[in-house]
């Protein structure tokens, strides 16, 4: 009898580790549902460190099936946003992003958002949902943002119009932090013309 109740016991304290794991999964996913971030989720906005070089020469797919390569946009200055339709920063600075696109048309900077780590259909109904008109591209194997160096999402990174990758913000952006940091892009290509004529 005796050796049973210590066979329970010890079946009792095995089960302990398996527990935990649990109950720090369990609070993880409530914790990302709440917006707070996650595995994968840059849930605070911040400029972070960025080693100026040329954007990386990795051709992706669109949605609509063709194959764009970053580093063709040379000559304007490009915004490049990762997203997922799970992020719930990334969702939050959506309409942003495209505010910013709709008043940037017709000048010399392009949108490109790069989805990343999940399914197409999942991306196309965000893209759809949020009413997002600019270029987006898909990552699968997630090639251009291991070369960047992608901590999560959101992330947006911005190119100048001489394709070399000046900044990068981590995190949600907002309106007046994407208006600055497309002046900046503005500013350098007055610059460069400046320099060229």
């Amino acid at each position: 009898m005796q050796t049973g109740f210590i066979a329970r016991w010890i079946g009792a304290i095995a089960l302990l580790p398996l527990v935990g794991i649990l109950v720090l999964f369990g609070s993880r996913l409530a914790a990302r549902d709440q917006g707070s971030g996650g595995p994968g989720v840059n849930a605070v906005g911040q400029l972070a460190e960025l080693r100026q070089r040329d954007v990386p020469a990795i051709p992706l797919r669109s949605f609509d099936g063709r194959n764009v390569n970053l580093a063709d946009l040379r000559g304007q200055g490009v915004v490049v946003n990762f997203w997922g339709s799970w992020c719930i920063p990334c969702r939050e600075e959506a309409p942003a992003l495209e505010r910013a696109w709709q008043a940037a048309r017709g000048s010399d900077v392009q949108f490109v958002g790069v989805n990343v780590w999940e399914a197409e259909s999942d991306a196309l109904g965000f893209i759809r949902d949020q009413r997002i008109t600019y270029l987006n591209l898909l990552d699968p194997a997630g090639k251009l943002a291991v070369d960047l160096g992608l901590t999560g999402i959101p992330e947006t990174y911005f190119v100048n119009r001489d394709g070399k990758l000046v900044r990068r913000w981590v995190g949600p952006i907002t309106d007046q932090r994407l208006q600055s940091l497309i002046a900046e892009l503005e500013a350098d290509a007055s610059v460069q013309a400046a320099l060229a004529g």
